[in-house]
């Protein structure tokens, strides 16, 4: 995971942050504490292993978001707003790219050159006014 992670957006997270594969080849992530050999949890949702690479949650994205060095894409106000509401949005890049609005971070999304793919869930999406 590590490796993916330098990789795909070229960020070191700090040794105490743990990994766990569950099913579906979802990753969950935790901090590594006193209580881990009884602990019977698997984390937060982290992301998705897929073919192509790794697709971080919105939790993952706020993880990675703050120290990964490439692969992150700033939006501006309306395209963040057409994020949130689950759309797709027009971006130049291919591959998976850590979305972000100033200072927050919306999850990731899959660029194929033209559009960036939007994966954020239906009970997550925003409704605005």
């Amino acid at each position: 995971m590590r490796k993916l992670l330098k990789e795909q957006f070229d960020a070191e997270l700090p040794e105490d942050i743990r990994f766990c594969l569950g099913g579906k080849n979802r990753v969950y992530a935790y901090k590594s504490c006193e209580f881990d050999e009884i602990a019977s949890h698997k984390g937060i949702y982290f992301g998705t292993i897929e073919r192509d690479g790794l697709r971080l949650s919105i939790e993952g994205s706020f993880i990675v978001g703050r120290i990964a060095k490439k692969n992150v894409i700033e939006l501006d106000a309306e395209s963040f707003r057409k994020w949130m509401r689950g759309e797709d949005i027009e971006a130049g890049v291919k591959g998976y790219y850590i979305v972000k609005w100033r200072n927050y971070f919306a999850g990731c999304g899959m660029g194929n050159g033209r559009v960036l793919r939007n994966f954020v869930p239906k009970d997550r999406r925003v409704v605005f006014d």
